[in-house]
């Protein structure tokens, strides 16, 4: 996990955030925040592969049925991972672009995944890379062998 902090601008919008930030900070903390990670709910930004997402009458995003969504993996450091947010306002920061935000396990997103690397909040002033190893540490339950 390569932590990359920046200004204190960040301000935690629940339990999860208030862990990341204490383990950027204190890296004693750090396998606490895998583990909580490991079984938190998450946030994906889904983008339009074709068409466009439309909003509806209540202000609410609308995917008609012709619109595949689809995950958009970021470029960082010449890396490629699949970006995932711990709040609804670090993707709406990310993509200014038509985006529809799903709530997911962080568990299950790995499984569907396998042998993806993340980055959690990429951009942001708190974002986590979770490599390989930090992936497969976090489904086995195994956050202290690595």
């Amino acid at each position: 996990m390569t932590d990359e902090i920046g200004s204190d601008a960040f301000t935690p919008q629940n339990e999860l955030e208030v862990e990341l930030v204490r383990a950027a900070h204190e890296p004693a903390f750090r396998d606490a925040f895998l583990r909580e990670l490991a079984q938190a709910e998450i946030y994906l930004a889904l983008l339009p592969a074709s068409g466009r997402i439309e909003v509806g009458a209540d202000g609410q995003a609308v995917v008609p049925p012709d619109v595949r969504l689809e995950l958009a993996p970021v470029l960082q450091d010449g890396k490629t991972y699949l970006p995932i947010f711990s709040a609804p306002t670090r993707a709406q920061a990310q993509y200014q672009a038509d985006h529809f935000i799903a709530t997911d396990k962080m568990r299950d997103v790995c499984l569907r995944h396998p042998g993806t690397e993340f980055v959690l909040n990429p951009g942001s002033d708190y974002g986590v890379l979770l490599l390989r190893s930090d992936v497969e540490a976090m489904l086995r339950g195994d956050l202290t062998a690595h």
